[in-house]
């Protein structure tokens, strides 16, 4: 009876294995003619841009971006954090001037052969929107991420048999 339950146990959680997909990440990489390069991750809905001037991290909703070489797409952020360097003075990104508002934005311009990382920067002010042309893009590979559930039914069924064999030692001892 204990080995049926073993053999049941190994087919169950080889099925499961196989059956279940691994989960796996969308990333796009913008090097841009600067030498800037921002990355946007669809699945996680954050990205970055990174560069001599600019060390920024946002959120967004990018459900929608398709990525390509000219991409048309437009976002507003959730979140916009880092700094850029304005003629020497390193200033954070900010959404007030006086009264008026403007918010967080990622856009394409010009056909898709810009981004446009929509802010004022500075408090006060010192400059507007951060506009680069796309030099080159690519698609980063997508890691394959192990599903939790798969990983828990395959430690369980492995728990079940410790279990199956510790007690079989037992009888046979006694």
């Amino acid at each position: 009876m204990a080995n049926l339950a073993k053999k049941a146990a190994i087919a169950f959680a080889a099925t499961t294995m196989v059956a279940a997909a691994p989960a796996s990440a969308t990333v796009f990489e913008y090097t841009f003619t600067n030498g800037d390069v921002m990355t946007i991750d669809t699945d996680t809905g954050t990205g970055s841009w990174v560069g001599a001037n600019i060390d920024t991290q946002f959120t967004g909703d990018f459900s929608n971006f398709q990525g390509g070489a000219n991409p048309s797409f437009m976002t507003e952020l959730t979140t916009l954090t880092g700094t850029r360097v304005v003629r020497g003075q390193t200033v954070t990104p900010t959404n007030q001037n006086g009264n008026r508002t403007h918010p967080f934005k990622l856009k394409s311009r010009n056909g898709g052969t810009q981004f446009n990382l929509w802010s004022w920067w500075g408090d006060p002010v010192v400059s507007g929107d951060y506009v680069r042309t796309i030099g080159e893009y690519r698609v980063v590979p997508p890691v394959d991420v192990p599903a939790p559930g798969v990983l828990g039914l395959f430690a369980l069924a492995l728990v079940a048999l410790g279990f199956g064999r510790r007690r079989r030692n037992k009888v046979e001892a006694a």
